[in-house]
């Protein structure tokens, strides 16, 4: 009786922890994997103008553009699309002309340029 009652809660236990670490991993490298971040843009250009031009490589589901002190972009932005032939569209655009500026397309989840595959 005594080992029944000690299987059980850490059993219950390892349930409860397996479960918040699946869901987090499914969301986390899921989502990392759809998220690019464009770098170089021209601090002209306004968010609505790259959310659109992007919304051409597929359908954005996260779009994030961050500011300065001042709410003036700071020349980049974080896009996340919902599936991966739109990163792979937006990734053709890696050190291509953008207003009249380089711009740099990388996967957000690569810590930099290179590790994958090339």
């Amino acid at each position: 009786e005594d080992d029944e009652e000690d299987d059980g809660p850490p059993a219950k236990k390892a349930k409860v922890e397996d479960k918040p670490k699946k869901n987090a991993d499914l969301g986390c490298s899921g989502e990392e994997d759809l998220k690019v971040f464009v770098g170089g843009l021209p601090f002209s250009t306004s968010e609505e103008q790259v959310r659109k031009d992007f919304a051409e490589c597929g359908e954005i589901v996260d779009f994030h553009m961050p500011k300065n002190d001042e709410g003036k972009p700071r020349g980049m932005a974080f896009i996340t699309f919902g599936a991966k032939a739109g990163v792979e569209a937006a990734l053709k655009f890696d050190a291509t002309e953008y207003g009249g500026r380089t711009i740099y397309v990388s996967q957000a989840g690569e810590g930099g340029k290179g590790k994958d595959g090339k």
